[in-house]
């Protein structure tokens, strides 16, 4: 006789079948496209994240995460679970924990937009509204207990590393044989630093580039401009951990990565978030001083959708013009 596969969205019966389901979940997560442009004497990437289920590279890392909780005895069927995000990483958790039958509890900026609140409760999430997601995460660790969660804690869970070491960069290999440099914004510093790692044991002469707001504490600044996406108050500890794998760190104003965004759509139709433009704004400062040869690979990519961001409609136009700057740097 078949067995029944349980359906996702109810409470497991054991361990085994929540690791059975997670097995399904995996085979809908990653083995994400990229796309090659050519631009000017450059050849340019786009690893496109944005096509995982919830619409960015954080599905990965919330399976990761919520897979190593299982498997170390800490979270059983229908626990709970708890993240401190205002942002994809919300997103993503509140869908891996509602496959599962689990409880999605998760610690949102209270400045966070309708839009954002209304994803992650779509999805299954219970919302706890703080003021600084970077700041007071004693609290959080002591609320997420007293409501008996496991905090998974992206900023400083090595598997969150692990899972863009074990899955983002193995694909991105598989599919662009030679990659000179790859240029990356810090969130928690978990894809940088996982395909950073595979890159230093496979191909060590590709350039890394870290991309951060100007005069974040990342940069050695006191955390003075901010993009979407990107850290600017703290250093996250994966990144601390790994940042000998780090080469470079560029710094990009808030204004560079929206032109970032309209350079990228505008020479490759791609249609990304901040930051990804902030990436994008990073390479072309690169090419622009001379850190990267002519007929070199550089590799983004494409965390989320531009369509995540209905509120940068009063500050960005496609066809402004903005973003040609930017992209002068590839063909001069």
């Amino acid at each position: 006789m078949l067995q029944r596969i349980p359906a996702y969205g109810r409470r497991a019966s054991s361990r085994e079948e929540l690791l059975a389901l997670i097995d399904r979940i995996r085979g809908i997560i990653g083995s994400t496209p990229v796309r090659c442009f050519q631009l000017g004497g450059y050849r340019l990437c786009v690893k496109l994240e944005y096509v995982n289920p919830t619409g960015s590279h954080k599905d990965r890392i919330a399976l990761y995460m919520v897979r190593g909780a299982i498997e170390s005895g800490v979270l059983g069927p229908g626990g709970c679970v708890a993240e401190v995000s205002s942002g994809n990483t919300a997103a993503s958790v509140a869908w891996i924990s509602w496959s599962l039958g689990l409880r999605p509890v998760l610690f949102v900026e209270s400045r966070a937009s309708e839009t954002k609140k209304s994803l992650i409760r779509m999805l299954g999430g219970e919302i706890v509204e703080i003021h600084d997601e970077g700041l007071g995460r004693d609290w959080v660790r002591e609320r997420a207990e007293e409501l008996g969660c496991v905090l998974l804690d992206q900023l400083s869970n090595e598997y969150n590393h692990l899972a863009h070491y074990e899955t983002t960069a193995v694909e991105l290999l598989n599919q662009v044989s030679q990659v000179d440099a790859f240029v990356m914004g810090v969130g928690t510093g978990g894809t940088i630093t996982g395909v950073a790692r595979r890159l230093r044991e496979s191909q060590g002469n590709a350039l890394v580039a870290a991309v951060t707001p100007r005069g974040s504490k990342l940069a050695g600044g006191p955390g003075a401009d901010t993009i979407e996406g990107l850290t600017s108050h703290t250093v996250p500890e994966v990144y601390q951990r790994h940042s000998s794998l780090i080469d470079r760190v560029v710094e990009v104003e808030s204004s560079e990565a929206l032109a970032g965004i309209e350079a990228l759509a505008s020479a490759t139709g791609i249609l990304a978030g901040p930051s990804t433009g902030a990436a994008l704004a990073a390479a072309s400062k690169l090419v622009a001083e001379g850190a990267l040869d002519t007929g070199s690979t550089v590799v983004i990519v494409a965390a989320d959708s531009l369509a995540r961001y209905p509120q940068l409609s009063s500050q960005l136009r496609l066809g402004s013009g903005r973003g040609d700057v930017l992209l002068n740097s590839w063909w001069s």
